[in-house]
């Protein structure tokens, strides 16, 4: 199976990668074996070869573990946890567009297909991933995402995002994206469906499958993740999605995303100096 170049003890890193038609998809290359990521999502399609060691997450409600030689597959916006290995691991996990994949694979507006399988046995593509990405080679990493996808993400078309629920519950998802989920009354959240605390309580997490703090702060960390990716500085971008500092902003970035906000952007610039 194809290394990945030596990585610094608990080191994670993120990078672009342009593939051939010039949209480009970021690339994490991990060798942590503390690596634990709170519950998150992603906006874009996660794809991942495992080259050693075990993760074991969660996804779509579901335990999985994934193995040296597996492939991961996980939709926009899946709900999922992870955590590593306690010995040796390493893995590359590529986050894909989703308009990307929907340009290839001609699913209508605002759909995706299905999927098959979340994880499965595939040594060769696994290694062929981790080389292509690696050599930042963006015409053979999109010929094999393209592949992959085809193969496990072809079943019934499905809604890419939540869909929508309770017109009150909506609003309150919409206005928690800009709040501090270490501040929210939920009190007030209740006066603004015009329901008891208890109830709205069980109305939010019947709509949404979580509490109201904890979608705020999935809200606001996947908004923060863009607006880097704009090339807002973390220190307007910390105070813009609400957190009560640049710490509590950089804890809680790598929580999910593995990397501090620092060297997220960090990666994203050597790419297009071409460094």
């Amino acid at each position: 199976m194809t290394a990945l170049p030596a990585s610094p003890p608990a080191a994670s890193r993120v990078t672009g990668l342009t593939m051939a038609d010039g949209i480009q998809v970021e690339a994490m290359f991990t060798a942590d074996p503390k690596a634990r990521f709170e519950l998150h999502w992603h906006a874009e399609w996660s794809v991942g070869a495992i080259l050693e060691g075990r993760c074991e997450f969660t996804f779509a409600g579901e335990r999985q573990v994934a193995r040296a030689g597996d492939i991961v597959l996980m939709a926009p916006f899946m709900l999922h946890t992870a955590g590593v290995s306690a010995q040796g691991f390493r893995m590359v996990m590529l986050y894909v567009p989703h308009a990307w994949a929907s340009a290839r694979l001609g699913w209508p507006p605002g759909q995706r297909g299905g999927l098959h399988r979340g994880v499965w046995r595939d040594a060769a593509m696994a290694g062929a991933l981790a080389a292509a990405a690696q050599a930042q080679d963006g015409a053979q990493t999109g010929r094999l995402l393209e592949e992959i996808l085809r193969a496990q993400a072809g079943g019934e078309l499905v809604a890419v995002e939540r869909r929508a629920g309770d017109a009150r519950v909506e609003a309150v998802c919409e206005a928690l994206a800009t709040e501090d989920a270490c501040r929210i009354d939920p009190g007030a959240l209740a006066r603004r469906v015009g329901v008891s605390r208890e109830h709205f309580h069980r109305l939010f997490r019947t709509a949404v499958g979580m509490t109201p703090a904890h979608y705020a702060r999935l809200a606001r960390i996947g908004r923060a993740k863009a607006l880097l990716r704009d090339g807002h500085a973390a220190a307007d971008v910390a105070a813009q999605c609400g957190f009560t500092d640049q710490a509590h902003f950089s804890r809680w970035f790598r929580r999910c995303f593995g990397v501090t906000p620092g060297n997220y952007m960090a990666g994203r610039e050597r790419v297009e100096r071409g460094a």
